[in-house]
């Protein structure tokens, strides 16, 4: 099975859940269990109403891991402020972002946060019981958050980031976007392109999107066998042409465009799309594959601001 029909398979069990209270924990690894060579980072934890885990990740406390941790929180919550946090610290730069930010934030000292990952580990869970130490720190805080033994309140905004707080309320507004945009792609393809939401089951990622907006309909990619050397031809074109534009490698958009012309093939074409359509169709795709790209690139500018004043003395 394709890569890009294995990658992110639960995307369709996750939309389901995606509109309920979450709890996040941050924890921090420990220095001695980090490589010399590796930055800083945090381990975020999200865990549902049930105690469940949803998700595990590493992200750079930095500006960019921050809107990582937006964008995830807004899309398992459904929204901004669906989602309380709990930190091992309040030293990270990402936590100081979310006090700017007004999000509810949780402080625990290191006592408690290693009295959290014990009482609320998952004894029943090996994959869990063997997890790194900062991933079952990051669920005890979270299932503490769950189980109400920690609270979550709205903090001060750290006063060198006080002039921030437009900005990254701007942020919200745009990940909140970003997500119903990609939720408006998904229906999109659903009716107009089902073959792509076969290839692709997240279709808001960026390879996948690249390669929508050149291929936004499947009778580009389809074809008889007398004009399959012509196909053939065009598909090396684009693909050739979105890897000088650096969106990926040679090798993965070989393969995104691989998953979708075998998708296209399983696929059968429905009666409603026809010719007359097909430009309409094509239209529509593109215009809401842009709307996913736009609030990307306004995240990315606002992102870029905020590194440059991480970077920037105080």
């Amino acid at each position: 099975m394709s890569l890009w029909r294995r990658k992110t398979c639960a995307r369709e069990e996750d939309d389901a859940v995606a509109l309920v209270r979450v709890y996040c924990g941050l924890a921090s690894a420990d220095p001695a269990d980090r490589p010399a060579s590796a930055g800083s980072t945090l381990t975020s934890a999200v865990v549902d109403d049930a105690g469940r885990l949803l998700h595990v990740c590493e992200i750079g406390d930095d500006p960019a891991g921050y809107a990582q941790l937006v964008a995830l929180l807004v899309e398992r919550s459904g929204g901004p402020s669906g989602a309380a946090i709990a930190a091992d610290s309040d030293d990270h730069t990402v936590t100081s972002l979310l006090s700017a930010a007004g999000r509810p934030l949780a402080i625990a000292d290191d006592d408690s946060v290693d009295d959290f990952a014990e009482r609320f580990a998952d004894d029943d869970s090996l994959e869990e019981m063997h997890s790194p130490p900062a991933e079952r720190r990051a669920v005890g805080l979270a299932r503490a958050l769950q189980a109400g033994a920690l609270s979550a309140v709205t903090l001060p905004a750290p006063r060198d980031l006080a002039g921030y707080k437009q900005v990254l309320a701007a942020h919200a507004a745009l990940a909140s976007g970003r997500h119903s945009a990609a939720v408006a792609l998904r229906e999109v393809l659903r009716e107009l392109y089902p073959a792509a939401l076969r290839a692709y089951p997240d279709p808001a990622e960026p390879v996948s999107l690249a390669v929508l907006d050149a291929l936004p309909e499947p009778g580009m990619l389809s074809g008889t066998v007398a004009q399959g050397r012509e196909v053939s031809v065009a598909v090396d074109a684009v693909a050739a042409h979105l890897a000088a534009d650096g969106v990926a490698d040679a090798d993965q958009i070989n393969e995104a465009v691989t998953a979708l012309r075998v998708a296209i093939s399983e696929t059968p074409r429905r009666a409603a799309v026809n010719r007359a359509l097909t430009a309409a169709v094509a239209e529509t795709v593109r215009q809401a594959v842009a709307s996913v790209r736009a609030c990307d690139a306004g995240c990315d500018a606002l992102v870029g601001a905020l590194s440059a004043r991480a970077t920037t003395p105080a």
